[in-house]
């Protein structure tokens, strides 16, 4: 497989936004998500309307059950961006030659492999979920930590920061509090996204700020995916 123009890891509201509009502009795109059925899903009550131009707009509707407004994002996904590829695998490391980062490792075996890696993998960097009296290495529930890509990136020199999230009980599912890291202030850069300890590397979501709104973190990936646009007027690879 040739490599992607962009690899995104992690198919919260950031990651959709970031490879939704990177591949409707021509860019080929390989979108990774630990499971598709929880691609653009909201487990707590949307309370900031969406920001113009996003992906997130185009899905939502007040009052949509989280599962719809789901199935809308994934069917654009799927069926409006043809350079688009999804693939439900968990990214267990990055792929580095010469201070780049060229792709990731996954815990299913392939190897993927992109000019730019965007890590948008929200609550999951070495994550721990509560719920009452009961804790498990999880992001949210039912979905698992991403304990070994963390413990490469910190092995790679990453800093870190610890993180808290809280979620109230929402539509049959029981609250739940997530403890997580997120990028320390001093490997983030907050107006270009880019992680600079290693070339094209780049990072966008709550892994980053620790978490804000689902209308913030769907306009953060949109704002990635104008920058990188912005660094060329064709796709990594396919200029004259």
């Amino acid at each position: 497989m040739r490599p992607f123009d962009v690899l995104v890891v992690g198919a919260g509201f950031a990651g959709s936004e970031v490879a939704y509009a990177l591949a409707r502009a021509g860019w080929r795109v390989g979108l990774l998500t630990q499971s598709l059925d929880a691609l653009f899903l909201p487990v707590t009550e949307v309370t900031d309307p969406p920001r113009p131009g996003t992906l997130f707009q185009e899905v939502y509707e007040e009052g949509l059950p989280p599962f719809l407004l789901h199935a809308r994002a994934k069917w654009r996904l799927e069926a409006r961006a043809p350079n688009l590829h999804l693939f439900q695998a968990t990214a267990v490391g990055l792929a580095v030659e010469d201070g780049r980062a060229v792709g990731v490792a996954s815990w299913e075996g392939p190897a993927y492999r992109a000019e730019r890696v965007v890590l948008a993998v929200g609550t999951f960097l070495g994550a721990r979920l509560r719920v009452g009296r009961i804790e498990e290495a999880a992001g949210r529930l039912g979905e698992a930590a991403y304990d070994d890509l963390f413990e490469d990136l910190k092995a790679r020199g990453f800093a870190f920061a610890e993180a808290q999230q809280a979620a109230p009980p929402f539509r049959g599912a029981p609250g739940y509090r997530v403890r997580f890291f997120r990028f320390a202030d001093g490997e983030w850069e907050a107006e270009s996204f880019r992680l600079p300890r290693l070339e094209n590397l780049y990072a966008v979501g709550a892994c980053t700020t620790g978490g804000t709104s689902y209308a913030r973190e769907s306009a953060d990936g949109l704002r990635l995916a104008e920058r990188l646009l912005g660094e060329g007027q064709d796709p990594p690879g396919q200029g004259a």
